[in-house]
């Protein structure tokens, strides 16, 4: 990690990860604490287990029904406020709706990567002297609100969210796991190492593949797969 100018204007300066970072930190996170709490790593990972880890580095985790009223599907915030860990609020109707299961798996990984990677910002005194959010007298907390279109994807320009959905595919597929259900795959199937078009049936297969053994969206499996260049998108933009 090192610090870099903030274009947002958050800060003055803040912190930069590159993918590399976040892949490894993310899997020896979650790694020692399954092996801690279950003795072994398995997945797809337990939603209580997401939770819990969630729990360990916030001062709050709470169901909040007002979300519903927030403008642009909003499923989580995260508030930041200097001397106490963060409080994470998560919209109830994802706790409440089976059918949202995955969806609340991405929130809880995604408010655990602000959590995690995020909050020692507010706390140091190098972040107090980084003039956060403009006025150095303005008081915390500071609230991160998360909506449905950045909770997994974001563009880079918005660092905070990019970083945040980049650790949720992270903790939710982490990359190791992943390249050896790839290669499983590819054996399975007779296939070389080059990129596999997303379009293609082999392409569509390893996403919905992913996407099951891992429970997760298949958007997330999707993007996951484009991060590690094991798939190759039509689209030359780059996601991440």
């Amino acid at each position: 990690m090192n610090w870099v100018w903030d274009q947002t204007h958050r800060f003055r300066l803040r912190p930069n990860y590159s993918a590399e970072e976040l892949d490894a930190q993310s899997e020896a996170i979650l790694f020692d604490y399954l092996q801690k709490t279950r003795g072994s790593v398995s997945f797809p990972v337990a939603t209580d287990d997401l939770r819990h880890l969630l729990a360990s580095e916030v001062h709050s985790l709470q169901p909040d029904r007002a979300l519903s009223k927030e403008p642009g599907e909003v499923e989580s915030i995260v508030e930041f406020q200097r001397g106490r860990k963060p409080v994470v609020k998560i919209a109830v109707r994802l706790m409440e709706t089976p059918s949202l299961k995955n969806r609340l798996r991405s929130v809880l990984a995604h408010a655990y990567g602000h959590a995690r990677f995020h909050d020692f910002v507010f706390q140091s005194e190098e972040g107090a002297y980084l003039s956060l959010f403009g006025d150095v007298a303005e008081p915390l907390p500071k609230s991160n609100r998360c909506t449905r279109d950045s909770i997994v994807s974001s563009h880079e320009r918005d660092w905070m969210e990019w970083q945040a959905g980049f650790v949720c595919g992270a903790l939710l597929i982490p990359v190791s796991p992943l390249i050896d259900h790839v290669r499983q795959f590819r054996a399975d199937r007779d296939l070389d190492l080059a990129a596999l078009s997303e379009r293609s049936l082999d392409g569509t297969a390893l996403i919905g593949e992913v996407a099951e053994c891992f429970q997760v969206a298949p958007e997330l499996a999707r993007i996951r797969l484009l991060q590690q260049r094991i798939i190759a998108s039509g689209d030359t933009r780059s996601l991440f």
